[in-house]
């Protein structure tokens, strides 16, 4: 097995590859991590990929032909029921040379926090660190994570009670290097980013990338605060792909969380290398700076709010969403979970933040929010949202002591429009026909299309009901003007009923149907006219 395909086996992340390089070929291939997860058969086909997503088949696979057409990755959130957490699965088009296929890796949503430092350290791939070095030419930890054995084969507690125990792990060729550019970092105070090789005690060699940050102390000492984590598979998949392995080089690309450290004032004092992959700025751009300059405005306080907690109590704060800024001007929207980082005597150090962009799950949730909201054809509010903003509005009038109008509105003749000239000129109608009563109600009315030709219009108070009347005989007059639709002339009209708050009725419900009444008495009167509601010219 070549390294490039057992980095794709042993991958924490759930991978799989949709093969499409034949006509009609269904060969697809799920490393380890994915056929735990999603409970992967033995047949590798996309007929069992498909039974993978039992609740989301036919979205997934639509993805994947879309992802393999258009060459263009596609995002999109899966799940395995109810008491599941969710997922986010990411397709990438892979093409080199006849090769083709898309490849797909699984993303939880959200990292779970714990109760502890320890328990969110356990999360990340790597370790988070503090090192003193002393004017007496010593080192020590003064904090290890406990991943740290796993990756090296150190204890913890080894290597705070000596830190050569690490240290000498570092490889012959890199120690001398990775202590001069230590002991300058001392001597300027400069972040220091670096990335050596290491052993483990089993003799496995890793790469290591450690980020962090000194700190001087009164007694001359140099605390640093870092991070440090395990490149391995990034260093062998970049010789992979100086051999040309283009379809493995989205599993480099694969990292979308930004991992950031903030001092208590947010500045950043630490930010992952990808920040300039998600966000286009460039990473010594960013370093130094306040963590505001990303945020929106609407944003930043409760940002200021969070951070503060973090400092605070010394305890992780859960989750957060907010928008930050990308170089480019564009608002994405992203999630942070932070924690803090504690020196030896229990104090917080630094806020440690953990962010992941969610723009496609809040676009989605925006889409969703104005279907529910809106009459897809006309844009206007539909039945449930113009009488959740009635119900509102008649509780002001009671609170306020005044009058409110309701229009209950009918097109005349709409039906042999649809019916001679076809469904998409009606649609075209009803467009036109909602932008001429937009035009003409003032700026606080509210119109709503409520059915297939019935609207309704809520004249905002105090109003008074000859107003009201004269309002919707106007309304009348511009809806019985004539519409241009596929280059011919059309000519309808509205038959219109007006009923007031209070003086017809105090409930929504009878308000409504007052209105509806005097719709059918300017319908059964001739129709293109406006009529006031009265209990005795009631139609029924």
């Amino acid at each position: 097995m070549t390294n490039h395909h057992a980095l794709f086996e042993q991958s924490v992340t759930p991978f799989f590859v949709v093969e499409r390089s034949m006509p009609r070929s269904s060969n697809v291939h799920g490393n380890k991590a994915f056929r735990r997860v999603v409970g992967w058969l033995s047949e590798e086909s996309e007929t069992a990929l498909g039974r993978c997503f039992p609740l989301d088949h036919a979205t997934v696979m639509a993805a994947i032909d879309a992802c393999d057409e258009q060459q263009e990755p596609q995002w999109l959130n899966v799940s395995w029921g109810k008491s599941s957490r969710g997922w986010q699965l990411q397709l990438s088009p892979v093409v080199e040379g006849d090769y083709r296929a898309v490849q797909g890796a699984l993303f939880q949503a959200s990292l779970p926090f714990g109760e502890s430092l320890d328990e969110l350290l356990k999360q990340l791939p790597g370790f988070v660190y503090q090192l003193r070095y002393s004017s007496d030419d010593t080192w020590c930890y003064s904090y290890v994570g406990e991943r740290v054995e796993e990756l090296f084969g150190v204890s913890v507690a080894d290597a705070l009670a000596d830190a050569q125990t690490l240290l000498a792990n570092i490889h012959p060729s890199d120690r001398d290097a990775v202590i001069e550019s230590s002991l300058e970092s001392a001597r300027t105070q400069r972040p220091w980013q670096y990335e050596f090789r290491m052993f483990h005690r089993n003799g496995n060699m890793i790469w290591v990338e450690a980020n962090d940050r000194p700190h001087r102390q009164p007694d001359g000492s140099v605390i640093w605060t870092g991070y440090a984590n395990d490149i391995t598979q990034r260093k062998v998949l970049e010789a992979a792909l100086k051999a040309s392995e283009q379809r493995f080089r989205q599993l480099v690309e694969q990292a979308n969380d930004i991992i950031y450290t903030l001092n208590a004032a947010g500045d950043l004092t630490y930010v992952s290398p990808n920040w300039p992959r998600i966000l286009g700025h460039r990473v010594e751009e960013v370093l130094g700076r306040n963590m505001s300059f990303v945020l929106h405005p609407e944003d930043l306080d409760a940002c200021r709010h969070y951070i503060a907690n973090v400092f605070h109590t010394a305890e992780p704060q859960g989750m957060i969403e907010y928008r930050v800024q990308h170089a480019n001007g564009e608002w994405r929207w992203h999630f942070t979970n932070g924690a803090p980082v504690l020196d030896e005597q229990g104090q917080v150090t630094s806020f440690l933040g953990i962010s992941h962009d969610i723009t496609p799950r809040r676009e989605m949730e925006e889409r969703v929010r104005r279907l529910a909201q809106q009459d897809s054809l006309t844009q206007l509010p539909n039945r449930a949202q113009f009488f959740a903003h009635l119900a509102d509005a008649l509780e002001g009038c009671e609170r306020e002591n005044r009058q409110l109008a309701l229009l209950f509105i009918d097109l005349d003749n709409f039906k042999p429009v649809n019916d001679q000239m076809g469904h998409a000129v009606g649609d075209q109608l009803l467009v036109q026909v909602a932008q001429r009563m937009r035009h003409r109600l003032r700026v606080d009315d509210l119109v709503g299309r409520i059915g297939g030709d019935e609207f309704v219009a809520m004249l905002s108070g105090p109003i008074m009901a000859s107003e009201a009347l004269g309002v919707a005989s106007q309304l009348c007059d511009s809806l019985a003007e004539p519409y241009l639709l596929d280059g011919c002339q059309v000519i309808i009209s509205a038959s219109i009923g007006v009923a007031v708050y209070p003086l017809h009725a105090s409930e929504e419900a009878a308000l409504v149907h007052c209105a509806d009444q005097a719709m059918y008495v300017a319908k059964a009167n001739g129709r293109n006219q406006a009529v006031l509601y009265s209990a005795t010219s009631s139609a029924g």
